[in-house]
């Protein structure tokens, strides 16, 4: 489940389908993912299907965890309990 977003415009994307600040390119990928995370109860429901590369970040994102949208985008967060919290989408390129 989605407990919060750190990225106020993947909130407004989230809540009211605000598309204005996110690649075109991404914006059924994106709704998928999120719905992925939203319906998700524990993290290794991540895990599935592959293209997630749910991966457990290092360093100074220690306690942070993503997933693929794309080649180029990341959805960030943190997962406590049954909530993902924190979520961001960031650019890895």
């Amino acid at each position: 489940m989605i407990g919060g977003f750190q990225d106020k415009k993947l909130e407004l994307f989230w809540l009211e389908d605000k598309r204005r600040n996110i690649p075109i390119n991404i914006v059924n990928v994106l709704r998928n993912k999120l719905n992925m995370i939203a319906f998700a109860e524990v993290i290794e429901d991540l895990r599935v299907p592959p293209s997630n590369h749910l991966e457990a970040l290092k360093g100074k994102l220690e306690g942070f965890y993503s997933i693929r949208v794309n080649k180029q985008w990341r959805l960030v967060f943190k997962w406590h309990g049954n909530y993902a919290f924190n979520l961001r989408l960031t650019d890895y390129h």
